[in-house]
């Protein structure tokens, strides 16, 4: 006996300075002798789970509490290597086994709550941590894993107070400066954040999880050549981490590198072929390269995985209207309301599915921007007449849509009349069933409005007395220059989702007006909103006459390119304004242009005035506006010898 014990000491000091092999073999010598011999099984037990091999360790477990079954050690460490194996049921039945026969024993307190963690029972996680810090009030790991269970509940201020304290007690932990960074990251600290983050990294440098968290942290900042910098950092560690590659791709996306962020999402793809939302951002990058059979695909896909994915349905239902289908893209479009943060009006009665409406009144309500109503609103003279047609819509399109003969206009925010049914106005394609041939297209659908009158007399006067363009001389020449409309900039918006729309539909100002100078055209500004101190910031304000204090609504907008020979726009709600008024206008798009201009054509089927100037690379308004200049001076040139 007294060698047994001596084997086992022996073993016990063998395993503790992790020379497992030795301790093992000392274990098995034992075994030969006393075959039942408890401490040798248990601590087989010990080094097989310490080795991965858990049916093993369960094996010796197992016979130790048929040998003792009150081994509390026993049953909490045979929980830990069924909870790894994935039996997550009987694990919980042995933690719970052994926390009766020893109450007080803290690590198990800790093991039993990360099972709960890991099976999202939160609460129950919090008292099985919050017990084991009772019993040991320097239990690191206990604060730190507290914190992860109170973050999955939402209570991140809490959360940060024991990340802080995990911290305080272990300040080399990593993982707790990992975890309290994404807690802050979470309250949008994003600064704090980066510190834990770089802390974390300075204790583990070749740790991936904190360069992929840095490399989010800047990426919630919009510093995206940093993000890119930490995102490849954390692939160089860790090559196969899908996640990365998405997240990477994203910010090379934001950059227009849409090669590469293609590259990287379909190494994502790859990595994790069952991920929706990896296949509907494959999609959308597929999109921005005018890919639209690939994009279809790959929102087909993602929609395959998850049916209810509401992004997945929008950003197909884009690329089948890009393409041309408007039957499926206009159903798939219906989508919206769960996809984008729209609000849709929670009104009484049904919507309306296009039957016929036999006398009833129905309630069409304008969504999303100015453009789309301008755009949509030309079906209204459809229905109106002798059916009974309501429109609600902010008051800036007011007066304009009081042109429209034989409807009811109601300010967006007024009370309600009585109505039968209603209906966005951008459901109307699909509940009429519109497809590429059948779009109304006759205009002029809007006009003036008889109260701008005197508006547009103001207006012409301006025009006339306005100043020429540098390097013209108006007064060398007989023949009228050309007046000139021009919007070279988006409206800006808060919403992140909509802000990258924005940048792709603003063009430089400089970039825009270059090379008109020397041309016989006056040039005026329809510019509206914060690009209107472009002018100023650029030095041409004397140039390019702002009528932008006369531009109080859309009304007044459509008396000013009343009075214009031709307007030259991004896309804005001035070109659907343009086009709708019949006068001639030409639309600056981008790479990858709205769904609603198709693709690789210079017309619209929408507005028969309207001609279309693409960009031949992402982010080229250098190339696209030399485009325009050329079809200017090839119109002008046309225009003298005539």
């Amino acid at each position: 006996m007294v060698a047994i014990s001596d084997a086992m000491a022996t073993a016990l000091q063998a395993y503790r300075l992790g020379n497992l092999v030795q301790a093992e073999w000392l274990c098995h010598q034992i075994l030969e002798q006393r075959q039942a011999y408890v401490p040798a099984l248990h601590l087989l037990g010990a080094i097989a789970l310490q080795t991965s091999r858990l049916e093993s360790a369960i094996a010796h477990y197992q016979m130790v509490i048929s040998l003792e079954p009150n081994h509390f050690e026993a049953h909490s460490n045979l929980a830990i290597a069924l909870q790894d194996r994935g039996n997550w049921e009987m694990a919980a039945k042995h933690f719970q086994r052994s926390l009766i026969l020893n109450p007080n024993h803290a690590p198990t307190h800790f093991n039993a709550g990360n099972l709960a963690l890991k099976q999202k029972q939160f609460e129950q996680a919090i008292a099985h941590y919050q017990q084991a810090i009772a019993l040991n009030p320097n239990y690191a790991k206990a604060y730190n894993n507290l914190g992860n269970a109170l973050r999955e509940q939402g209570n991140l201020d809490t959360a940060i107070a024991h990340y802080q304290q995990s911290i305080a007690l272990a300040p080399t932990d990593a993982q707790a400066h990992n975890n309290l960074g994404n807690a802050l990251q979470s309250q949008g600290q994003f600064e704090a954040a980066i510190g834990h983050y770089q802390s974390a990294l300075t204790l583990q440098p070749t740790n991936a999880e904190g360069y992929f968290n840095l490399g989010n942290a800047f990426s919630m900042m919009e510093q995206v050549e940093q993000a890119i910098d930490h995102y490849q950092r954390a692939l160089a560690l860790k090559p196969d981490w899908a996640a990365v590659h998405n997240n990477l791709a994203l910010c090379l996306q934001e950059e227009k590198q849409f090669t590469a962020a293609i590259a990287h999402f379909q190494h994502a793809v790859d990595l994790e072929p069952d991920d929706a939302e990896v296949h509907n951002n494959l999609g959308v990058a597929l999109y921005e390269m005018n890919d639209l059979e690939g994009a279809i695909e790959q929102c087909q896909r993602a929609i395959d995985l998850n049916t209810q994915f509401a992004e997945a349905h929008l950003n197909l239902s884009m690329a089948l209207l890009a393409a041309g289908d408007y039957q499926q893209g206009f159903r798939e479009y219906e989508w919206r309301w769960q996809a984008q943060d729209l609000q849709k009006p929670s009104l009484p009665g049904v919507s309306w599915d296009g039957s016929a409406l036999e006398g009833r009144t129905l309630l069409l309500h304008t969504e999303q921007g100015f453009g789309d109503a301008i755009q949509f609103i030309r079906y209204v003279p459809l229905l109106a007449k002798p059916h009974h047609i309501l429109v609600e819509c902010p008051n800036e399109l007011l007066r304009l849509f009081a042109t429209i003969a034989d409807v009811q206009l109601i300010p967006q925010g007024s009370p309600l009349p009585v109505f039968d049914v209603h209906l966005p106005l951008m459901s109307l394609p699909h509940v009429l069933g519109t497809t590429l041939e059948t779009i109304p297209h006759q205009v002029p659908y809007l006009s003036v409005p008889e109260d701008c009158k005197v508006q547009i007399t103001d207006c012409r006067r301006t025009l006339e007395s306005s100043v020429s363009l540098p390097g013209s001389s108006h007064a060398q020449r007989s023949d009228r220059p050309l007046n000139i409309g021009i919007v070279w900039a988006s409206v800006s918006l808060n919403n992140p989702k909509q802000r990258k729309s924005y940048r792709n539909r603003t063009a430089p100002l400089a970039t825009f007006v270059n090379g008109l100078a020397h041309l016989n055209v006056e040039l005026y500004s329809l510019q509206v909103g914060a690009h209107t101190a472009d002018l100023t910031e650029h030095g041409i304000q004397d140039c390019l006459h702002d009528l932008s204090p006369q531009l109080r609504d859309f009304a007044e907008t459509a008396a000013a390119i009343d009075q214009l020979d031709l307007i030259i726009t991004v896309d804005t709600a001035v070109a659907h304004l343009a086009g709708a008024l019949a006068k001639p206008v030409w639309v600056v798009l981008p790479f990858a242009g709205d769904w609603r201009w198709l693709l690789h054509r210079e017309d619209s089927p929408w507005y028969p005035t309207m001609r279309l100037f693409r960009q031949d690379a992402p982010g080229d308004w250098e190339g696209v506006t030399m485009k325009v200049l050329r079809a200017l001076q090839a119109r002008l040139s046309n225009e003298h010898s005539s």
